[in-house]
């Protein structure tokens, strides 16, 4: 989830065979040159596609993890935050060098508007995003199949989607949370790549890992923390679509679209809070 670089920071490792020991050398993209047609769409592709992986890689560790404290009473609300953090750590590294890791829609949001990211790659990042955590669902269901249909289904619908977690939680009261949620986590992002304060370098992935756990067992129990509208969406569609019916969009007086609005407006309330506060080392909405 690094700042966007409008160049190419993935540059490809080709072997050199002239010589040993064997040597790698770095090939610019600019004069990549694919062999093969599947090379050619791979390459022309390639952020979509690690988008995608790393989406999904964040779903079937996070749902995974629900999955288990749903099945078995030797997991907590702590070991299911903490496989949300991991997954979107390792999701992070699966995908971070090639797209910026982003694995949320409404962290490209933030980037476009603060950081630069072209308009034009928004909508294959969110479509790759929903496309991931679709599939990352369909790991789970597929892994945990035989206990989810010796199971009432409203048992694990939450598996997949998140909701008021008590009857005293109101759509106003967890639609604050997701804000909020979302917020923190997107100041901790930019201020973790921010060369100015702070930057993570190699290790970003796990300290925004690590985010996501602290907000999950701070702030995630009234909603179960969605904070990305990916992250809901696709899986709430995915239970429609897989035996639960299309009442999960009715649900809880609608709920289903808060975890795509909040979201949204908390990623750039918490990109504005960063940057009026403390950004001033690049281009921003603030600074130009």
């Amino acid at each position: 989830m690094a700042e966007h670089d409008s160049r190419e920071t993935d540059a490809l490792l080709e072997a050199e065979r002239g010589g040993t020991p064997r040597r790698l050398v770095r090939v610019s993209h600019s004069h990549y040159e694919p062999h093969s047609k599947w090379a050619g769409i791979r390459h022309k592709f390639r952020k979509a596609f690690a988008e995608f992986l790393g989406t999904a890689i964040l779903v079937a560790f996070g749902s995974g993890a629900i999955a288990q404290l749903v099945f078995s009473h030797n997991n907590s609300w702590f070991t299911m935050s903490l496989g949300w953090g991991l997954g979107l750590t390792f999701g992070i590294y699966v995908s971070g060098g090639v797209s910026g890791g982003h694995l949320n829609p409404a962290v490209t949001l933030a980037q476009a508007i603060f950081r630069g990211l072209a308009w034009a790659e928004v909508p294959i990042y969110w479509t790759a995003q929903f496309l991931g955590a679709f599939a990352g669902a369909l790991i789970v269901y597929v892994a945990n199949y035989s206990a989810i249909q010796n199971a009432d289904r409203n048992s694990t619908i939450g598996i997949f989607v998140t909701g008021p977690q008590t009857k005293s939680v109101s759509n106003t009261a967890a639609f604050l949370a997701e804000f909020i949620g979302t917020a923190l986590l997107v100041l901790i992002i930019l201020s973790t790549s921010d060369k100015g304060n702070t930057p993570a370098g190699n290790i970003q992935p796990l300290v925004i890992g690590l985010s996501l756990v602290a907000i999950g067992t701070s702030f995630g129990y009234e909603t179960g923390f969605a904070l990305n509208p990916a992250r809901d969406l696709a899986p709430r569609l995915f239970t429609a679509l897989f035996g639960w019916g299309f009442g999960v969009f009715t649900e809880a007086s609608f709920y289903f679209w808060v975890p795509i609005v909040a979201p949204f407006l908390g990623a750039i309330g918490g990109a504005f809070i960063y940057d009026f506060l403390v950004y001033a080392s690049g281009p921003s909405l603030l600074n130009n």
